[in-house]
């Protein structure tokens, strides 16, 4: 059976392009299909063809399958991260089997000399069903995920700063206070105030993190507030600088990456080496977000690298649940993080 694949693929996905327009759908743009869509349609059609030239005796009644559970897994972290919901994708595969049934059954046709519509359909319907309910699914798993270990890694986090920073300064000023009682009074008090100060000042600071959140604005906007609020005071500026064109992020995705620039500036505020300043940089391009941190100081030295609050594996934890990769580079004046994420999957639907 000898069929023009290309163009019946082509003819569908201008199709499904048009449908999908109509429909507002976020799968489409003006000038073309989402480039995971767009490729899973193509490998779809390809499967057809192939169990259609096969007699279509290979295209079993139970269409769903659920063994490639990590490559699943990583579609549903980008389609959260990128704010896909479900249901988009799954009346993008009905729309599909609407728009490309006549026409591979018509293609079937002409190659073979007889109609074998119900074997199309068949293979169709497989070759389709079996990508998109499992990447729903994997869509979903990835959400519930996020809801059991957000409040649990807020309570650590707050805890680990009240110890590491509030308690140990309010300690300390209260030993210098009780050191007045002995002797130099004048001196040993005035040392309390500025540890009690020091305190007080890392209590803001605290607050000012539990506040800070993303909200309606961009990421880039966010960062520019969140450094500006925690500006002063002797600490290292942030400087945020963003190039390429913005893509529209999930909610979940903008606080993940968020609060993982945050945490990488924390970590440079306290542990970089003679620097000046911490460099944010967003960079977007048509199929990924890379965001680099770092500092301008002598890099980390052996033993002093020790992250604070989350963490570096918390950061790394973070990057997985929206599908990102993290790097943590250590070189002087490249001291940082390291963060890409993908826009495309061609693996799954």
């Amino acid at each position: 059976m000898r069929i023009d694949v290309p163009a019946v693929s082509g003819s569908v996905i201008a199709e499904l392009h048009a449908r999908l327009l109509q429909r507002g759908s976020v799968l489409a743009t003006a000038d073309a299909l989402d480039g995971g869509l767009e490729s899973q349609v193509e490998s779809i059609l390809a499967e057809t063809f192939s169990q259609l030239g096969d007699g279509g005796a290979g295209s079993p009644l139970v269409a769903v399958e659920y063994s490639e559970l990590e490559v699943l897994s990583a579609h549903g972290q980008l389609s959260a991260a990128l704010d896909i919901d479900p249901s988009e994708a799954l009346m993008a595969a009905e729309l599909l089997y609407g728009v490309a049934l006549p026409l591979v059954a018509d293609a079937a046709a002409e190659a073979s000399g007889q109609r074998r519509d119900l074997d199309v359909a068949r293979a169709l319907h497989h070759a389709i069903w079996r990508r998109f309910p499992p990447g729903a699914i994997a869509y979903v798993e990835v959400l519930r995920h996020q809801l059991r270990s957000a409040h649990r890694e807020a309570r650590l986090r707050l805890a680990r700063e009240l110890h590491d920073r509030i308690a140990h300064g309010i300690a300390a000023g209260v030993q210098r206070l009780e050191a007045a009682q002995l002797g130099r009074p004048d001196e040993e008090v005035a040392t309390a105030i500025g540890i009690l100060r020091g305190a007080l000042a890392d209590t803001q600071d605290i607050a000012v993190d539990l506040r800070a959140k993303v909200g309606d604005k961009d990421l880039a906007e966010a960062l520019e507030d969140y450094a500006f609020a925690t500006g002063g005071r002797g600490t290292l500026p942030i400087h945020v600088t963003q190039v390429g064109a913005v893509r529209p992020l999930s909610d979940l995705a903008r606080e993940e990456l968020f609060t993982i620039v945050t945490e990488a500036t924390r970590n440079a505020r306290t542990h970089a080496r003679q620097a000046t300043a911490v460099q944010a940089r967003l960079e977007w391009s048509s199929t990924e977000l890379h965001i680099t941190v770092t500092d301008d100081g002598l890099g980390y030295a052996d033993g002093v690298r020790r992250p604070t609050s989350l963490g570096l594996h918390g950061m790394a934890e973070r990057a997985g649940t929206i599908g990102a990769t993290v790097e943590f580079p250590t070189a002087p004046g490249a001291a940082g993080v390291r963060l890409r994420l993908p826009f495309v999957g061609r693996s799954a639907m």
